[in-house]
């Protein structure tokens, strides 16, 4: 049997990042009317020279997100609430990112890769168009990618890990070498992996990683835990009822220990 554990959402969004709505404790409200115990906010990171500025909140902002997640906990005791983020890994924002965590002590920090360096800009790791280059090598790069990113030890959690699929064209079928690589440097580095709930409210239509995964993560050792990615807060713990079913199938350990 799985372990007894907190029910917890460890991927909320807000409106700073300018594709959410509604406001904070509404979320927070969500939650709670849910029987969710433990909830960690995790809006997008700003980055560096406004990279990506449309889709994350400024890094001025950033004191306000803090303060303003300080205050709810004090309104409702009765709920855990961490002080996440969002991180983007990408090549060569490593140093940015290290002086935002230092001036910052976030309780949870997500690692996603939306990006990958090298690619034509509007390439985006879920919207991708490569005509003259193989499935497996588009896949490569990405993964490659969250591995360099793992390494730097900056990370709590690989967020969407799968994000990059297309539909019925699963990671495992044509790259599962790097895959199981990414499990074994998750162990090493004491990294969980995030089921991601956003996919089911998507055409992709499945959780992230989907949930061939679950056994690969079993065998390598890995935690999970439950991310809704809610952008709106009817989406807080979307359908993860039925995840938590397959991770008490699987006997997968919960984490992070946060």
């Amino acid at each position: 049997m799985a372990e007894k554990r907190i029910i917890a959402d460890y991927h909320l969004h807000t409106k700073r990042c300018k594709h959410a709505k509604g406001e904070m404790y509404e979320y927070v409200e969500a939650a709670m009317a849910k029987g969710i115990k433990k909830i960690a906010f995790t809006d997008h990171i700003p980055l560096p020279n406004r990279f990506d500025i449309a889709h994350r909140m400024a890094e001025s902002e950033l004191e306000d997100y803090v303060r303003e997640i300080e205050i709810l906990r004090d309104k409702y005791p009765d709920i855990e609430i961490l002080c996440g983020i969002e991180a983007d890994f990408y090549d060569g924002f490593e140093p940015y990112l290290q002086q935002i965590f230092s001036r910052f002590s976030f309780d949870l920090i997500l690692m996603s890769v939306h990006f990958v360096k090298g690619w034509p800009k509007n390439n985006w790791a879920f919207s991708f168009h490569f005509p003259h280059r193989s499935l497996k090598e588009v896949y490569s790069d990405y993964l490659q990618a969250v591995m360099r990113g793992i390494k730097t030890g900056l990370f709590d959690v690989v967020s969407h890990l799968d994000l990059i699929k297309v539909p019925d064209q699963s990671l495992l079928e044509h790259n599962r070498e790097e895959v199981e690589k990414i499990l074994d440097l998750c162990r090493r580095f004491h990294v969980a992996v995030e089921l991601n709930t956003s996919g089911l409210r998507k055409e992709i239509g499945q959780v992230y990683p989907d949930l061939s995964f679950l056994p690969l993560i079993k065998v390598a050792g890995v935690s999970i835990c439950l991310g809704s990615d809610a952008h709106a807060p009817q989406q807080v713990g979307y359908r993860f009822d039925e995840i938590e079913q397959e991770i008490v199938k699987h006997s997968l350990s919960w984490g992070p220990q946060k």
